[in-house]
């Protein structure tokens, strides 16, 4: 009987060994396709038509001469298409100061009062979002000149929040 028992046992050691060996098999990796798959889209794209003034910037300046006079005249049309683009713009990132947020309207306008009587010389004004009141500081283009009024009033106001806010811009 051990003899039997130890048969059973290396039977079973070489058919998992074989299993394994099995499931350890080499992937083959498949080369390239004869006839590989092609096909051209370019029927399918849209065209879009150049304005005029994207065809005056497209064109070469001097017509790919040097410039024989002075460049000052093409670098002012240059900041004219630049000013314009920019004019399309309506607001601008910058920063605003958050002193109160809740849905209690006594509390907001307590907050207004306490900022209009600080030193700061700022007009506070308070936005209404179903159901919370929102009073907000200013709106600032540069983040040091926010960060300046923010460290002024998180000593009046300890949970005013500087929160990023897009602010609009009057090019007249």
């Amino acid at each position: 009987r051990p003899k039997e028992q130890q048969m059973r046992n290396s039977q079973w050691i070489i058919g998992l060994a074989a299993l394994i060996l099995i499931g350890c098999k080499a992937n083959t990796v498949s080369g390239p396709a004869v006839g590989a798959y092609s096909e051209d889209l370019s029927v399918l794209r849209p065209t879009i038509e150049k304005t005029v003034a994207e065809e005056e910037v497209a064109k070469p300046i001097n017509n790919g001469k040097l410039p024989t006079s002075h460049i000052k005249a093409e670098l002012d049309s240059v900041n004219q298409i630049i000013i314009a683009n920019n004019k399309k713009q309506k607001y601008v990132d910058g920063f605003t100061v958050q002193i109160y947020t809740g849905n209690d309207r006594s509390k907001a306008d307590e907050a207004v009062t306490t900022a209009e009587l600080s030193l700061l010389n700022i007009t506070p004004t308070i936005e209404y979002y179903q159901p919370n009141y929102k009073v907000k500081v200013g709106q600032y283009t540069d983040r040091l000149e926010a960060h300046k009024i923010f460290e002024d009033l998180k000593q009046l106001f300890p949970l005013a929040l500087l929160i990023p806010e897009r602010i609009p811009v009057n090019y007249e």
